[in-house]
């Protein structure tokens, strides 16, 4: 690029390039100057993301960054290899054009993963680098394809916002992820307990409810948070194909839009145990507060009283690396609960969540009761930033919550009264 990183000059034009390098200088040179800007997304909020840029430039940024990743060819003349490195900035290559392939996908998610942060991550036109970006976040959460476009539209990313040019990559990156209700199980360990968490995040799709399984690899025990009546036996065949051996049905609150199949999976299986906050005056097992601890063999999750929803809501928070919350229906994906009735209170709720939520740290992964567009998980970062709700003052959220209108739900009049009794009707 010139100095001002438009057009190439015609020594540039002149060097010999292979084929690949050929097309990125192209498809530098097509794209306006404007689009060439240096971009670093609010999140994560130490990853850079440029094109080509001027030798001037290139020193003074690299400067700023310990790490660089170029997704161009080495070969590049465009590529300010020599100001970067005078810089002592660490440089990988990783090249790619249209869809990478998966051992691409892999060291390029590797590589962001592993590198010195702050870290740049440079292309021709900086649209590729937005995909690589949210390749690497979409796999280290595990977004659906709909979380993945809400947050790379969130962070205003090229490549996200509507870009034709990015279509082909970015439509290969959404068809990699899994879909909110084909969620796969996982093993891992998190935190400082090296037994694996095993993990599975299920979808009823009638009334949007998500539904999870907790369990511990070592001992077997598992616990199941927000079950729905209707898919009681899919739920079962999930632990029992895994090997788990379920302790404990848990519920976040007296649920308004479903039944929950606690007492059913009770009644047949009698060494379960229900589960429930103390202050939402449902039955159950175990009345649960504040504070309260659920252990399943190595893990636990601890109970966060989130009311404003309904007086009984919890939330269960499992610490590690990154932590996970279960917040059932105080904090949604880009919103939350409804206050209009089962003593719903909007001041209660905008506390509840900014004293016992958001105040964990940024990398916290919440997991939500219900999501109706295919979104399955966000950060505490992200909620902090985007939610439309949230992010307003006490007053401007009270006024928000007032004007919903939203409808009656549908199963109310059924639901309150069965999950009063841990869903065990007559």
């Amino acid at each position: 690029m010139g100095s001002g990183g438009g057009k190439m000059s015609k020594k540039e034009e002149s060097v010999p390039v292979s084929e690949q390098v050929a097309a990125e200088m192209r498809e530098a040179e097509e794209v306006p100057l404007e689009t060439l800007s240096i971009h670093v997304p609010d999140l994560p909020g130490d990853i850079g993301l440029s094109g080509e840029m001027s030798e001037d430039i290139a020193a003074a940024i690299a400067k700023k960054y310990k790490s660089w990743v170029y997704f161009n060819s080495p070969e590049n003349p465009n590529f300010r290899k020599a100001a970067i490195e005078a810089a002592g900035c660490k440089i990988e290559f990783h090249p790619f054009t249209g869809p990478p392939s998966a051992e691409q996908a892999e060291a390029m998610i590797e590589a962001i993963e592993r590198l010195p942060r702050p870290l740049m991550l440079q292309c021709s036109t900086s649209l590729r680098v937005g995909v690589a970006l949210m390749l690497w976040l979409s796999k280290k959460r595990g977004y659906t394809p709909a979380s993945t476009e809400l947050l790379g539209n969130d962070l205003s990313l090229k490549s996200f916002t509507g870009c034709q040019r990015c279509s082909t990559n970015r439509e290969w990156l959404l068809n990699e992820l899994p879909k909110h209700d084909a969620l796969p199980m996982i093993s891992k360990p998190v935190g400082k307990v090296a037994t694996d968490l095993v993990f599975q995040q299920l979808f009823d799709p009638e009334t949007s409810t998500y539904t999870y399984v907790l369990g511990c690899a070592k001992t077997k025990d598992a616990i199941l948070i927000d079950p729905v009546l209707e898919q009681k036996d899919r739920d079962l065949g999930v632990l029992d194909a895994a090997g788990l051996k379920l302790k404990y049905v848990v519920n976040t609150h007296c649920h308004a839009d479903h039944i929950t199949s606690g007492g059913i999976i009770r009644k047949e299986r009698p060494d379960v145990k229900t589960v429930i906050s103390k202050a939402s005056t449902a039955k159950g097992d175990i009345l649960i507060e504040e504070g309260d601890k659920i252990e399943f063999g190595e893990y636990s999750v601890s109970a966060r009283a989130t009311p404003g929803h309904t007086d009984g809501c919890l939330s269960y928070l499992l610490e590690g690396s990154p932590s996970m919350i279960f917040t059932g229906d105080a904090l949604l994906i880009r919103g939350c609960g409804r206050t209009d009735f089962q003593q719903g209170n909007s001041e209660t709720l905008y506390e509840s969540v900014h004293g016992k939520i958001l105040s964990l740290p940024g990398e916290t992964l919440i997991y939500p009761g219900h999501d109706y567009k295919g979104r399955n998980v966000s950060t505490v970062a992200e909620e902090l930033k985007f939610n439309p709700r949230l992010t307003a003052t006490k007053e401007g959220f009270v006024k928000i919550m007032s004007e919903l209108n939203l409808p009656y739900p549908k199963q109310i009049d059924r639901a309150v009264p069965a999950n009063l009794v841990c869903g065990v009707q007559d």
